[in-house]
């Protein structure tokens, strides 16, 4: 089977949620059929990602015209007068339409693979079945972002969420199913396209990579990992750090909170003491998930479901989120992490797992057979090849043959 795979963005170093759900799958398509790749990306990263997945190699067309941040500040005011959102605006691009118009004039596709709406709504002239990935419903994920106490964002992401709610509609109803990745998301998705097939396809973790750490976390201290340009990201630490964290250190005058993602504010970065690390962007997360006693997702906004559940999870360290932290993954509270929505009792929480090793052995080793038995990316990878066998009719082929698979180890994609 032949599948064009759509993407914004290239995946060739994964740093965040969206780039790492494409990134593994893109890893399970390329052993199983005949992938060519389209999308966004400089000629130094594509090179990376044929390093990555040599099987693409001649199977990549990908154009570098992604907005710069003076057209994305000129498109930001720009979408102010417009009826299409930022999203749509800054994602538009004449050069990515004719090259998708050539490798579709060129080559026959079984299946078209669009990653998140944006790309969907670009033109495809051909009989493939089309699958749009949506990792998120786009248009609750703003109006949730609408929370913000600044009454400019707040204007702006309600704004965002009725525009991306008429544009998202439009390119679900083109698409032959969608794969979300909660069954919230298709509840949502469930009203404006009741004909359109729904497959439940969640985030998932490599648990080669993420796996549980050798020795205890220091105690009396937390983690976090986002990228922090990422509203819910942000919006979530502050809360923590604000209503949260000050309930702690009234007990706990030595915990720390450590904070992993690129791009952290201003208004974050001025938090750093002896209580705060801020380290900005790191290149391996797992050294400081290792270090630490308890993982904290405070998060009030955002969709779909977090990768970084999945991680700690996987890395066998207790957790604390609230229920939309968690939201789309089988958690149960005091069984496989603790989850509350109240600050009084996430500090009361954190604090439980801070004096009572016995619960966070147990949450631990529960969290972690969850993640085992239904969020590794092979079994969800498993998942979207019945779904391309339903819709298609064709079953899969293993293209990792033991020389494909050879060369894949020899770049770290099985190790």
């Amino acid at each position: 089977m032949k599948i064009l795979y759509v993407i914004p963005y290239s995946p060739a170093n994964p740093t965040f949620g969206g780039s790492l759900r494409i990134y593994n799958i893109l890893k399970y398509l390329t052993q199983k059929y005949d992938v060519t790749v389209v999308g966004f990306s400089t000629s130094e990263e594509e090179k990376q990602l044929i390093q990555n997945f040599p099987v693409l190699a001649g199977k990549t067309h990908f154009v570098e015209d992604l907005c710069s941040n003076t057209s994305t500040y000129f498109n930001l005011m720009r979408s102010l007068f417009s009826f299409h959102s930022l999203w749509y605006l800054n994602s538009r691009s004449h050069k990515l339409q004719l090259k998708i118009n050539e490798v579709c004039l060129k080559n026959t596709f079984d299946v078209i693979q669009c990653e998140f709406p944006v790309m969907g709504m670009f033109t495809f002239n051909s009989d493939a079945i089309k699958v749009l990935d949506a990792h998120n419903v786009e248009y609750d994920n703003f109006q949730r972002m609408a929370k913000v106490k600044n009454p400019l964002k707040k204007l702006f992401y309600l704004l965002e969420s009725y525009k991306f709610n008429k544009e998202e509609t439009a390119v679900c109803r083109k698409q032959n199913a969608l794969f979300v990745t909660s069954e919230r998301d298709i509840n949502l998705f469930e009203k404006p396209v009741p004909a359109v097939p729904k497959y439940l396809v969640p985030n998932g973790v490599d648990e080669t990579f993420f796996y549980p750490g050798t020795k205890p976390g220091r105690p009396h201290s937390l983690v976090f990992v986002g990228m922090m340009k990422y509203v819910p990201n942000c919006d979530g630490i502050l809360y923590f750090l604000d209503e949260i964290f000050p309930k702690i250190l009234a007990v706990y005058p030595d915990a720390t909170i450590t904070i992993c993602g690129k791009n952290p504010p201003r208004a974050i970065v001025n938090r750093t003491c002896h209580n705060i690390i801020v380290t900005g962007f790191v290149g391996d997360t797992r050294p400081y998930i290792h270090e630490a006693s308890v993982y904290v997702v405070p998060l009030r906004m955002g969709g779909g479901t977090r990768l970084k559940i999945m991680e700690a999870l996987a890395s066998k360290i207790p957790l604390v989120t609230t229920s939309i932290g968690c939201e789309g993954i089988d958690l149960e509270h005091n069984k496989h992490a603790l989850i509350t929505d109240k600050p009084d009792a996430f500090a009361k929480a954190v604090i439980e797992l801070f004096d009572n090793q016995e619960l966070c052995d147990s949450l631990s080793y529960q969290g972690y057979e969850l993640v085992m038995s239904k969020y590794r990316w092979a079994t969800i990878g498993a998942e979207m090849e019945r779904a391309f066998e339903e819709l298609t009719g064709i079953k899969a082929n293993d293209y990792s043959s033991d020389e494909d698979r050879m060369k894949y180890e020899s770049n770290g994609i099985y190790s």
